[in-house]
């Protein structure tokens, strides 16, 4: 088969499992709502474990030719090279060093960067050889980029949140050189303000995305490790970055993980907001995976095994009318979809006050103009009137009561 032709067909594939990746996302907005059938569709394209699979073997025939289309990365990677990593497509005459509602510093190419998880509906074939679980702390989930001696921060939908100096390559104007950057996935929790460090996108200009995960965690352990800038804070370093660990999902280390609460031994660690899991081979894929699952700790036993033993105090978070997953799920997102839809409601009822708002103030100026008109006039008639009072009682020259005259028309 010409090489040409091969490509073509090996895009095929890649493009059929990119539309089963998001046929959960165009389904729920189909229904506007109606979140029954959520858990159901993610099987109407073949199970989790079958677009694992197809996925995997994706990755692999598709190493060195347009995969990188798809995952949104490129472009970060091309806009790193060229030096315009932090200036917009789109000018924007106010951008402020702090987040305001509707000014924001953001590139296009941020809005769907980080890599995002599936609910784990199913315990993987190869589970125990093939995946990690990492504890995901309560915080706000930072696309970090440090690039030409600053740090900036951006969530999870591309906005920018705030920017800061850190120890990372070229995240301090100390670090500035020629190439020096670096792209970190992260949970920010301010309390302690602390960057949970998650995953690695790009050290020193060079694309980590075509890394498979354990690549990645071992590159970033062992560079980030380097710098014991990052251990404190300081006048180069504002906030302390800590890894979050990656442990296999062997029996053993399953059963060592969950024997404890917490489950790290970092004492300054956030409480638990769920358990993500990753396959040792997935590249960083930008958006939603099945090679990354997502459980809450009180799923563990159903969907992972009875084997696993569960410390109670991970059962604490379970609500009081829990049945099962599927059911959990289902409620899940149809809240989530209401909270939603509350808020873009409440944005655009803040839209239509703000307009209002403008129209009152508009009116009030027109009307403030207006006055300063009638009460000139009111004073220049009064004036006026005194003018010829005193002329009526003075028998004063013309010219000088002239003169006061137009000094009463001064107001």
């Amino acid at each position: 088969m010409p090489r040409c032709a091969k490509m073509e067909e090996d895009l095929e594939i890649l493009e059929r499992a990119i539309l089963k990746l998001e046929a959960t996302g165009e389904d729920k907005s189909e229904q506007n709502g109606s979140h029954r059938d959520l858990y159901k569709n993610w099987g109407k394209y073949g199970s989790q474990e079958q677009r694992r699979k197809e996925l995997l073997e994706t990755q692999k025939s598709n190493r060195l030719n347009r995969i990188d289309k798809f995952r949104g990365i490129m472009e970060l990677v091309q806009t790193v090279e060229e030096g315009k990593l932090f200036k917009p497509y789109k000018k924007i005459t106010y951008r402020p060093s702090i987040y305001v509602a509707g000014f924001h510093k953001t590139c296009l190419t941020y809005s769907n960067v980080l890599m995002l998880s599936e609910w784990m509906v199913e315990k993987p074939d190869d589970f125990e050889t093939d995946w990690y679980i990492a504890p995901c702390p309560k915080g706000s989930r930072m696309l970090v980029i440090s690039y030409h001696g600053m740090t900036k921060c951006y969530n999870k939908y591309g906005h920018f949140k705030f920017e800061y100096w850190s120890a990372l390559p070229g995240g301090n104007p100390r670090t500035a050189v020629r190439h020096n950057s670096c792209v970190l996935d992260c949970f920010y929790y301010k309390p302690t303000n602390t960057m949970y460090v998650l995953d690695i996108l790009a050290w020193n200009a060079q694309p980590m995305t075509d890394g498979e995960t354990e690549f990645r965690q071992f590159w970033m352990k062992s560079h980030l490790d380097e710098i014991s800038g990052l251990k404190t804070v300081s006048k180069w370093n504002r906030t302390v970055f800590k890894l979050i660990p990656m442990i296999p999902c062997t029996t053993h280390e399953l059963n060592t993980f969950f024997s404890k609460y917490p489950p790290c031994e970092d004492p300054e660690f956030p409480p638990l907001d769920g358990l993500l899991f990753y396959h040792k081979k997935a590249h960083y894929f930008a958006g939603q995976t099945p090679l990354v699952g997502w459980l809450f700790p009180f799923m563990v036993p159903e969907v992972i095994g009875g084997d696993i033993k569960v410390n109670p105090e991970y059962f604490e978070g379970r609500p009081d009318d829990y049945v099962n997953q599927s059911d959990f799920i289902q409620k899940f997102e149809y809240n989530m979809a209401l909270k939603k839809d509350q808020t873009r409601r409440n944005s655009r009822k803040n839209s239509m006050d703000l307009d209002t708002n403008k129209n009152e103030v508009t009116e009030d100026t027109k009307q403030k103009q207006v006055e300063p008109a009638d009460v000139m006039e009111s004073e220049e008639t009064i004036k006026s009137v005194e003018g010829l009072e005193n002329m009526e009682k003075c028998d004063q020259p013309e010219k000088q009561m002239e003169s006061e005259h137009s000094d009463g028309l001064k107001v």
